[in-house]
């Protein structure tokens, strides 16, 4: 007797995703393999340098098998997911669902579940949850009077097992739902598509590390192209016409890493996101901030420590400036500014 087995929609997204992911890393890898063995192939006097100057070599081959460990670390790394955060601050019994028909259901049973919510309703609702002390947290981090249907995910649910109840997710400040990931995620700052994974408040300055690393071997690689070409020695023809493809398409994937490197180097001395620079019109907690007012920043040397060191620091969450502090900082700056290194 035939027998089926029903496979839920989300189940098969899952898998979906998780292959889309798998073939974009296996297409880096095989990448790095074309061009790095392109250099071994069309250089003849590699065999020369290798006994000559070993070192050269060996730090080449050093630089890639670090720029791959660091593209697979990166790729496997949590973003810092909002339902991580819940879970590290609290002890209750629930699990994370995030279904159209879960919404539908309760749309039809519970009244509409996505309908905006008051502050003071929100405050009602956390005293009877057990995550009481997390929504109570995510309001104090935005301004008096602001609306909570901004900050209140339509996507993502809570279920409490014990007494299947189903809670509203809260998002703090510079927290997105990601479609890619079905998540939100903390302090968002885009999908990358090449890595299958979100970058975020916990693993942006991987990302950082491995643009940085990609740069520097693509520069690298570049070179030796460009000493191969220019060599007199004797080699079929078809050897330099390959080569000249494989530095143009490289000096166009050099440039592009240049770029991102550069804007990310930026946005992690300013305490910004893609995100937040992409939208910032569009953000509610960012309207009326002057154009050269970074309403995170704290200073070049504390961005750049926080940026290196949040993901050692665990799971902290930034609060909304007050419009005082914001005015204050779209001042210009005087020379008594300058002594004191205040954008330090």
């Amino acid at each position: 007797m035939a027998s089926s087995t029903a496979v839920e929609p989300g189940t098969r997204l899952a898998d979906r995703a998780r292959r889309s992911s798998l073939g974009l890393r296996f297409m880096v890898l095989l990448m790095h393999v074309v061009f790095v063995g392109a250099v071994f192939i069309l250089d003849p006097t590699l065999d020369w340098r290798i006994h000559e100057e070993p070192w050269y070599i060996g730090l080449y081959g050093v630089l890639v098998l670090l720029t791959l460990v660091q593209y697979f670390y990166t790729a496997g790394s949590s973003p810092g997911y909002v339902i991580d955060v819940m879970r590290a601050g609290s002890t209750m019994h629930a699990t994370f669902v995030n279904t159209a028909a879960l919404s539908k259901q309760s749309n039809s049973r519970n009244g509409n579940i996505n309908s905006p919510t008051s502050r003071a309703q929100l405050q009602k609702l956390s005293t009877m949850t057990p995550t009481s002390s997390w929504a109570q947290m995510v309001m104090d981090l935005y301004p008096p009077g602001s609306s909570s249907r901004d900050w209140t995910c339509t996507y993502c649910r809570i279920v409490q097992i014990s007494s299947f109840a189903t809670i509203i997710l809260l998002q703090p400040p510079r927290t997105r739902h990601c479609h890619d990931c079905d998540k939100c995620v903390l302090q968002f700052d885009h999908h990358c598509i090449w890595l299958g994974t979100c970058i975020g408040k916990k693993n942006h300055c991987r990302f950082w590390w491995y643009i940085f690393e990609e740069t520097i071997l693509s520069i690298w690689t570049a070179a030796l192209y460009i000493e191969s070409l220019r060599l007199d020695a004797d080699k079929a023809w078809w050897k330099d016409f390959v080569g000249v493809i494989l530095l143009a398409v490289l000096v166009f994937i050099l440039i592009f890493l240049l770029l991102l490197l550069l804007f990310h180097s930026y946005i992690a001395l300013t305490n910004q996101t893609t995100y937040e620079v992409a939208r910032r019109r569009r953000i509610f907690y960012l309207r009326g901030v002057p154009e050269r007012v970074h309403p995170f920043s704290r200073g070049i040397c504390r961005n750049l420590y926080d940026f290196c060191c949040s993901s050692q620091k665990g799971f902290i969450l930034e609060a909304v400036p007050p419009t005082e502090e914001l005015e204050a900082r779209a001042a210009r700056y005087t020379f008594r500014d300058v002594i004191c290194c205040r954008c330090c």
